[in-house]
């Protein structure tokens, strides 16, 4: 429902060659995270975990978003505002969904909505406050990250193919 363009957009840009390098999340996973965490996920986060939370690939590699990781970011994030005395608390319905590096992480609130805005929170910037509303739901969140890999991957292989010819050039 939510997320067929962005799955398109995924394998056409090749952050994944098939589908056997996704591996989604069960629904017994995705009910007791929420049973866990007394929540309900929207419907766009919950059609990804399904898809791919418990890996996509390269996709997103080095950054906590795997359902593994789900549970203990919760709790990192909120003890990375109180250590830099950021005048910003979570909200009560904050679900973290993606933390990358220990510095910086990605939230939604679960009260609003089914593909909720994502607000994001990086140490050292913005005045130590968070973004608010930095992408205007969770699969434009998806979108900018694929779009951002995809380019990082192309950018790469050019300079390899740059530096490829110039050797055989001599």
């Amino acid at each position: 429902m939510y997320l067929e363009k962005i799955k398109e957009e995924f394998f056409r840009r090749k952050l994944a060659y098939s589908s056997a390098n996704v591996f989604p999340c069960s629904e017994e996973e995705i009910r007791e995270l929420e049973k866990e965490l007394d929540l309900q996920l929207p419907v766009a986060y919950r059609e990804f975990l399904l898809w791919g939370g418990n890996g996509v690939g390269s996709f997103m590699q080095g950054s906590d978003f795997r359902y593994e990781s789900l549970s203990a970011i919760q709790q990192i994030a909120k003890e990375m505002l109180e250590e830099d005395n950021s005048p910003d608390q979570l909200p009560n319905d904050a679900f973290i969904f993606w933390m990358h590096g220990g510095y910086m992480f990605s939230f939604f609130r679960i009260s609003e909505g089914d593909n909720p805005p994502v607000h994001h929170y990086c140490e050292g910037q913005n005045n130590g406050k968070v973004i608010w509303n930095k992408q205007r739901s969770f699969t434009r969140f998806l979108e900018v990250e694929i779009e951002d890999q995809a380019n990082a991957v192309d950018n790469a292989a050019s300079i390899q193919e740059r530096i490829a010819r110039d050797w055989t050039r001599g």
